[in-house]
């Protein structure tokens, strides 16, 4: 078989089924699946070829390409669709029965975080950053820019709250995971309350490290003696009222 036969080549657009061009094009530079090609300014991306093994296509001395012509995005036109995130979230492990776990994406992960008081301080330079963010790159619906969040990795860590303490308040200990995850998240934990509003967050063994709200809750969180919740996608801090 001579890779110096010369093919008579057909290229179909992916998106219109459309034949744009027809080249006689040496076997031995014949594209395969999954490369680009440049053509004139566009870059194309290689879907299928027809026939696909080369002795077919040396007998039949013809082959069609399906092509779709590669957009590129400019960064500058990403959208966020919110304006902070966590900066370090729970990771998955492959284990447990979720059929009962509180199912969330992961961006939500601790948007509405709930904090012992004294660590509130720590927040300010997170929320001057997240306040920027939502007076300043704001357009449409999303954010053209958004703040990870770094000032408060373990706001428990000075002022510990035990799972056994939030398990006599809340009852039931379910697990979390990600929506449409494989696993439960790393030692996390979630309490499903009668308005169904979720207390959930992390643990390492019954030492809190992190608390957080699906919704806020004037129950949960009149029970929930000494912390303050933080509105990180706000930018708010609210006093918590307790009964």
């Amino acid at each position: 078989m001579s890779d110096t036969a010369i093919i008579d080549v057909t290229f179909i657009d992916a998106e219109t089924s459309d034949e744009f061009m027809k080249l006689k094009v040496p076997l031995r530079q014949l594209p395969v699946r999954d490369t680009t090609l440049t053509i004139g300014k566009d870059d194309w991306l290689v879907l299928d070829v027809t026939p696909g093994r080369t002795e077919e296509i040396v007998k039949a001395g013809k082959v069609s390409l399906v092509l779709r012509k590669v957009q590129y995005v400019n960064p500058n036109d990403i959208l966020f669709s919110l304006p902070t995130v966590a900066d370090v979230i729970p990771e998955e492990v492959m284990e447990g029965d979720l059929s009962d776990a509180l199912q969330m994406h992961e961006d939500d992960w601790l948007q509405l975080e709930l904090v012992p008081r004294e660590t509130v301080f720590e927040a300010q330079a997170d929320l001057e950053a997240v306040r920027t963010v939502l007076a300043n790159e704001r357009q449409g619906t999303g954010f053209k820019r958004l703040h990870v969040r770094i000032e408060l990795p373990a706001p428990f860590e000075e002022h510990p709250r035990s799972l056994a303490s939030l398990r006599g308040l809340f009852g039931a200990v379910h697990p979390v995971a990600y929506r449409g995850g494989a696993g439960a998240l790393k030692g996390c934990f979630a309490f499903k309350l009668p308005s169904g509003v979720w207390v959930y967050g992390q643990a390492a063994g019954d030492q809190v490290k992190a608390l957080g709200l699906t919704a806020p809750d004037d129950e949960a969180l009149s029970r929930l003696e000494g912390l303050t919740l933080i509105d990180w996608c706000a930018g708010e801090v609210y006093e918590v009222k307790h009964g």
